[in-house]
């Protein structure tokens, strides 16, 4: 008799505990992260769009580059999978000049927007492995301002508005510390670089 009473008292709390397990696993559904990266695709775009002018003899000088600097939010429907989206800006400022004269003055501002899908291989309380995949949209913001032979401005100005198709592919991601606040790197290649580092917030 004793033996059937405890069997039904460890029936009857595993089901109780069961909900609560299943909700502990899924805690911390949410999170925010911040990241700075190095070598995202459109700085590749402003290489290349530097090559032709430098074929004529333009140097380019005082480069002020920024970013990328992302920001992202994924919401966990699962322990495996977390849906997002993620948002990054990126700006150069350079000056242009033809035989050691200032000739023009060149800005690049980038805005990206992407929905971005999150595969976590490893969700621990401390740590954890993961991939992403993001795909958007990149709002191009360009201009290039002329100066004269005295570099000074002369009042001639281009401007050029895009949008460019972008992405974000980190086969490999790694995270670290509490359990609401960690750190993060990640290795890829895309928008936000081909390594980005940031923190991320969990709640």
């Amino acid at each position: 008799m004793k033996i059937k009473i405890l069997l039904a008292a460890l029936a009857l709390s595993s089901v109780l505990c069961a909900p609560v397990q299943a909700q502990d696993e899924m805690e911390n559904r949410h999170e925010i992260s911040v990241s700075y990266g190095v070598a995202p695709n459109t700085r590749w775009i402003d290489f290349y769009s530097d090559v032709i002018p430098a074929m004529y003899g333009v140097e380019y000088k005082n480069s002020h580059y920024v970013g990328p600097i992302g920001l992202e939010y994924f919401y966990h429907t699962s322990p495996l999978i977390g849906v997002g989206a993620v948002a990054v800006f990126a700006t150069n400022n350079e000056d242009g000049f033809f035989e050691d004269v200032k000739d023009s003055y060149f800005k690049r501002s980038y805005f990206t927007f992407m929905p971005s899908v999150k595969f976590n291989w490893l969700r621990k309380h401390h740590w954890g492995l993961y991939s992403k995949l993001a795909v958007g949209a990149t709002y191009a913001d360009l201009s290039c301002e002329d100066y004269d032979a005295n570099g000074k401005k002369n009042g001639d100005k281009i401007t050029e508005k895009d949008l460019l198709f972008n992405y974000q592919a980190s086969l490999i991601g790694v995270e670290a510390g509490g359990d609401h606040v960690r750190g993060f790197a990640e290795f890829g290649l895309g928008e936000q670089g081909i390594a980005l580092a940031g923190l991320r917030f969990k709640f």
